[in-house]
């Protein structure tokens, strides 16, 4: 969208304006680029729940360095910080049966995916994880879902 302001402006600046509804001086030019190019605020909220995330992936790539090193420690702590971040109150970001069930869901995985490394189980541990990631894919799904339906 900013980028098709700039070659509206750009254009109408090129040709001079040859309609005078459409003709813009030099400062109205440059404050529509400067309101076309300003990086848009986030919502604190939004900004938040962002943080969050960002720190729910650098557990699940712990826990993925833990599997490919076999290093079985490394599996359980990042697992025990995915279970304890999904009890978080940043964690509702929606509400509803279908988001609980789903957190409900992404909470065994974890579970799961902890035992299997206190027994040290790769393979068990493999397939936990990969199955705590599908959680989290399906659960991006349903929100991006509920997102349209609010629009």
């Amino acid at each position: 969208m900013r980028s098709i302001l700039l070659v509206i402006v750009c254009g109408i600046l090129i040709t001079g304006g040859s309609d005078q509804r459409t003709s813009l001086s030099p400062a109205q030019a440059t404050e529509l680029v400067h309101v076309a190019t300003k990086p848009k605020k986030k919502d604190p909220a939004q900004e938040k729940v962002s943080q969050f995330m960002q720190e729910k992936l650098n557990s699940s790539k712990a826990v993925l360095e833990g599997l490919v090193t076999e290093d079985f420690e490394q599996i359980q702590k990042g697992a025990q910080k995915l279970i304890e971040m999904s009890n978080a109150t940043e964690w509702q970001v929606v509400e509803g049966p279908i988001f609980a069930q789903q957190s409900a869901e992404f909470r065994n995985a974890a579970k799961e995916l902890q035992n299997y490394a206190k027994k040290k189980n790769i393979d068990g541990a493999s397939l936990s994880y990969l199955h705590l990631t599908m959680t989290c894919i399906a659960c991006h799904k349903e929100i991006k879902k509920t997102a349209v339906v609010m629009r």
